[in-house]
């Protein structure tokens, strides 16, 4: 773990910064602030005071100019690494991409979680060094992610960034994650995260209010139990870099202005010693979209003195806001130093023969290791929702696992049978190596022993339904497989009866696009009804998404033999057909509630409270659920024996305990399995185990 100097040493420092002694100062080779033997808050300092004003002020914007007379090289502070490194300024670098995080956090395991995160700064250190060697410049050694907002509201457009709805659960993957982007060397910093949206944030554009301006009203109990456990976890426990103020208010003032958030919170009740940075365009957002400020100079200096050190685009209104007096060179010091001390500790003012990651080379991006753990991500996050027999007759099988060596001719279709963009999610740029389609992964597994066709049926969004192309495709063949759900980029709409539309022109799901209804979108369940009343074929419906779907007809039909979710699989679509076909057991659990679509009727998405009828979340709602919370079925069967709790006294509460079990493959397939115990406390714990 690496840990900043203290707070208090902090403000001492910055009050006396304009007074060091001369050997401190100076722009030499031998300046104290390239000398790796001394100490990072001495060599902070000495850096700070040889800097104009001007210079300084520069390094409080994520695209931080060079300051080549110091040695301070140009550097973009905004790259994305939720479940893979983009950078939207260079979408020319290419990355490994797994699941969307929902998908990661439906494998329950945070040990893997660990190892995907450590994966994508692996990448993202083989893209700094390629780059340092070209140009002795860096880029990709701090990402904005991860997300760990809970998942409140099933139309949330970007609840699929997250780890589902659960605090507990939101906080071990939040902090694996961490952990795993920033590594565990005592002196650098691998990578650096930032945990965001801080905090209360899970609403784009939905009952008239815009993400950009929308006050979030929480009270004392939800913010406690349920919008910052995590955030208090990431911070405390996985030692976040940074930490990122989200657009909303929340109690009617601006995240990135509030003291109560930035100070009481984060840096005093919490001790957070690191850099706060505004999500893009947030600062300005204080006077031009909430109007809690008169100017964009009066909004620099309200986010400053509140504790937000960077802005993510432009923190130059910090002169006019110095010129007016509305902050000091002292509020500007403060930042620089956090701001800077990330820096020193990414290794950017040392040789590289000094860190440990200098040497990582390109090849690692797209490796077929990563790749192979983009697979296994699929096949470990997958949920089986429905699983039902083949027939009506006693003792028939169940439809999954399908059987290959019985199958001569499958039928493969949905608009996402054969799209590799729609696949990836969102927050994701050029992919290192394939995009494998399902179609692709069945046909290849499959090989020469059956045929395979591939048909559309339908778009995404509008009203475009082949319904006959569909019959024709289930009729006269062993099994039938549609790929639908929701999209996250720009789809082709068509008009729909009455000239009117089904969905938005843009997306279904996504940031600044919360979705209206929970139904699959478009034409996408008529196809499969067709199919379902015309043909005898067996049915298996697999969801590419992000966000909940009330797919009850198709879990109450007797024609519908099996139903899995597969989320948004990344470069990992191979995986699907592993678990179609049985070469392993699905063992995903769902980390969020599949509500009933009439939930969006009684339920206002604005309403922020978590337990007032009809309640939110599995925790507190008080309708029935389409599936449950750690839903997720299997190919095999567990025994759990001898349960054991003993004391925990290293517990950070007094009750604390360990919890011990054994669990038993009763089964014949080998699979992950995560066992969870739920307890009146609401508190999960989670055993991860290979279960032979």
């Amino acid at each position: 773990m690496i840990k900043l100097f203290d707070l208090v040493l902090i403000t001492v420092c910055a009050g006396i910064i304009s007074r060091l002694p001369s050997g401190l100062c100076g722009t030499s080779p031998g300046a104290p602030w390239q000398d790796a033997s001394v100490p990072i808050q001495r060599r902070v300092l000495a850096l700070v005071s040889n800097m104009t004003t001007e210079e300084k002020i520069g390094q409080l914007s994520s695209n931080s100019p060079a300051i080549e007379h110091l040695g301070i090289s140009a550097f973009n502070w905004w790259t994305e690494c939720l479940h893979g490194m983009w950078m939207p300024w260079d979408n020319a670098k290419a990355a490994t991409f797994f699941p969307q995080p929902i998908g990661l956090a439906a494998t329950w395991d945070t040990d893997f979680m660990h190892d995907v995160a450590s994966i994508i700064s692996e990448e993202m250190r083989a893209i700094n060094n390629e780059q340092f060697k070209q140009d002795k410049t860096y880029r990709a050694l701090n990402c904005f992610g991860p997300n760990i907002n809970i998942f409140r509201d099933p139309r949330w457009g970007r609840g699929s960034e997250t780890y589902g709805e659960d605090p507990h659960l939101t906080s071990r993957m939040g902090v694996a994650f961490v952990q795993g982007i920033q590594g565990a060397d005592p002196a650098y910093i691998k990578v650096g995260a930032t945990c965001k949206h801080f905090a209360a944030y899970s609403l784009e554009n939905a009952d008239g209010y815009s993400r950009l301006s929308f006050n979030a009203s929480v009270s004392h109990r939800d913010a406690t139990d349920t919008y910052l456990p995590a955030f208090e976890a990431c911070v405390k426990e996985g030692h976040a870099q940074s930490v990122m103020c989200s657009y909303n208010a929340v109690n009617g003032v601006p995240t990135c202005a509030s003291p109560e958030l930035l100070q009481q919170h984060l840096r005093q009740e919490w001790t957070f010693p690191g850099m706060v940075v505004s999500d893009c365009g947030a600062v300005e957002g204080v006077s031009r979209n909430h109007k809690f400020a008169k100017s964009l100079a009066e909004g620099a200096a309200d986010t400053l003195k509140a504790g937000t050190d960077m802005s993510c685009a432009d923190y130059s209104y910090l002169k006019d806001s110095l010129k007016e007096g509305l902050v000091g060179h002292v509020d500007i010091d403060m930042a620089l130093i956090r701001v800077l001390t990330q820096r020193f500790q990414l290794g950017m003012f040392d040789p590289p023969e000094r860190q440990p990651w200098s040497t990582i080379p390109m090849d690692v991006v797209g490796s077929q290791r990563h790749l192979e753990v983009a697979v296994e991500a699929v096949r470990r996050g997958s949920v089986l929702l429905k699983n039902r027999k083949s027939t009506i007759h006693h003792g028939s099988p169940k439809t999954l696992p399908l059987d290959a060596a019985k199958l001569k001719k499958v039928s493969v279709l949905g608009p996402f049978a054969n799209s590799t963009e729609m696949l990836l999610g969102n927050y994701y740029g050029t992919p290192a190596g394939p995009v494998t389609t399902p179609y692709e992964a069945i046909k290849g597994y499959l090989g020469d022993k059956a045929e395979v066709s591939l048909h559309l049926g339908t778009r995404v969004t509008g009203y475009a339904p082949d319904s006959e192309g569909a019959i024709n495709a289930c009729t006269d063949v062993d099994v039938c497989i549609f790929f639908v759900g929701s999209s996250m980029i720009a789809v082709h709409e068509e008009a729909g009866p009455r000239g009117g539309y089904s969905m938005w022109s843009a997306t279904n799901e996504g940031e600044g696009f919360d979705r209206s209804h929970l139904k699959l979108p478009g034409s996408q369940e008529e196809i499969i009804k067709a199919a379902a009343v015309n043909t005898n074929t067996p049915i298996v419906v697999v969801l590419i998404h992000g966000g909940p779907l009330d797919v009850s007809w198709m879990e109450k039909s007797d024609r519908i033999g099996a139903i899995m979710s597969a989320w948004y699989p990344g470069q990992g679509a191979a995986g699907i057909a592993d678990l179609l076909f049985g070469k392993v057991s699905p063992s995903g659990k769902l980390p969020v509630t599949f509500y009933y679509n009439n939930y969006t009727d009684i339920q206002s998405m604005s309403n922020m409270d978590m337990r007032s009828w009809p309640g939110r979340t599995y925790r507190y709602l008080q309708e029935p659920e389409v599936y449950p919370f750690s839903h997720g079925l299997s190919y095999t069967a567990f025994v759990y024996r001898n349960l054991v709790l003993t004391p925990n006294h290293n517990a950070m509460d007094p009750n604390g305990f360990v919890a011990q079990v054994e669990v038993h493959n009763t089964g014949v397939l080998v699979m992950c399995m995560c066992a969870m115990m739920s307890l009146v406390a609401n508190v999960l714990v989670c055993f991860s185990t290979e279960a032979e």
